[in-house]
């Protein structure tokens, strides 16, 4: 139930940053807004993993493992100035959206290459949500005429 409250508010704060980077984008410019979102996100996460690693400085050795996980940063880079880009074009809405149609269809995948299989329950369930989706989509244009 906890993880289910986290995953609650974890999509909460992903629809908030999006409209507060498309806000600051546009208020100092699209690479300056997502330098600024990266640096302030670097200022909080090196402190909370100091204390969380209890004051010491782990040993990081060069491996694949850490170039995956460097490689994790350059497609949040990405991820973040793309949406800083659509959010004003398209609406918080719509980028929403299109990033979680986006989060199911790589964990569909993710999970597939993983387990060796794609699991039926998981692709029918996000064809639902899907369709749910285009729904909502299309009431709202519907309502905007």
């Amino acid at each position: 139930m906890i993880y289910s409250l986290i995953a609650l508010i974890s999509g909460g704060t992903v629809a908030v940053s999006i409209l507060l980077n498309a806000r600051l984008g546009a208020l100092k410019g699209l690479y300056k807004g997502v330098f600024v979102n990266y640096m302030m996100g670097s200022l909080l996460a090196i402190p909370l993993a100091v204390i969380i690693n209890g004051f010491t400085i782990p040993d990081i050795a060069f491996n694949w493992a850490l170039i995956i996980s460097l490689s994790g940063g350059m497609i949040g880079y990405v991820v973040v100035l793309l949406n800083s880009h659509l959010t004003p074009k398209i609406g918080i809405l719509y980028v929403t959206i299109l990033l979680f149609i986006g989060q199911i269809g790589t964990g569909i995948i993710i999970d597939g290459i993983r387990d060796g299989h794609f699991s039926a329950g998981k692709i029918f369930g996000s064809i639902l949500i899907i369709t749910g989706l285009a729904y909502l989509l299309r009431l709202e244009r519907i309502k905007s005429k």
